[in-house]
């Protein structure tokens, strides 16, 4: 290879990289604000001009990387389940610790709710039009596979050392973390107001999660020998 050829090949990689770094950043930018927009307004309710405008990129762009508006809106719900199940799987799960890597779980999952509040707007949306596009999702399904065999081990775990009693069910116990930690955010605006109680406040929030860890230790440990 003459110098000529690896001058212009170096000059190539050297421009390609720039180019791939940007075009990388320019999708973060708008699945971000893809994610805002349709978190508070829904799929029906998003506008694609909202969107590009918070991106600060041209629709042009924005159409060639996702296709359409439902493309943008898969893209968004499968990178928001995606990094929900990413972090699940950072958790330090000690198996020979069944109670505690239960009582981890709900305290992750309660937290996570609580830090990403327009993952919260999405499901409540994606549920209002019933699960339509999420039922679509290979991704939303196959990435929930390891959470669920994780809850399978530590039921296991339990049981075989007899801290956990029969008949524990994986998708129950899941349904009542993700309950326990999502219906006060949901719902907040309205308790709050009906039981004249701030459920915004930091000290409810404490009392909430000690109150779910304490529900979620008895009904595991119900009838263990």
């Amino acid at each position: 290879m003459t110098d000529a050829v690896l001058d212009a090949t170096t000059k190539a990689e050297n421009e390609t990289a720039p180019r791939k770094r940007n075009a990388e950043r320019t999708r973060k930018a708008i699945l971000a604000a893809a994610l805002k927009e349709f978190a508070q307004a829904g799929f029906a309710g998003a506008r694609i001009e909202k969107i590009v405008k918070a991106a600060k990129c041209n629709i042009r762009m924005l159409y060639h990387y996702f296709g359409d508006k439902k493309g943008l809106y898969m893209a968004v719900l499968e990178s928001a389940y995606m990094d929900l199940r990413a972090r699940e799987a950072e958790l330090k799960i000690d198996f020979d610790k069944p109670l505690e890597g239960f009582l981890e779980l709900q305290r992750f999952t309660f937290d996570y709710f609580e830090k990403n509040p327009k993952f919260e707007g999405l499901l409540r949306n994606e549920n209002l039009q019933h699960g339509k596009f999420a039922a679509q999702s290979r991704v939303v399904t196959e990435t929930a596979f390891p959470l669920r065999r994780t809850i399978e081990r530590l039921i296991k775990s339990g049981q075989d050392q007899g801290v956990f009693g029969p008949d524990l069910d994986p998708v129950q116990i899941y349904v009542t973390i993700a309950a326990m930690s999502r219906f006060h955010l949901a719902n907040g605006y309205s308790l709050s107001a009906t039981l004249d109680t701030d459920m915004s406040a930091p000290e409810w929030r404490k009392a909430r999660l000690d109150h779910a860890l304490a529900l979620l230790e008895g009904y595991l440990t119900r009838g263990a020998r």
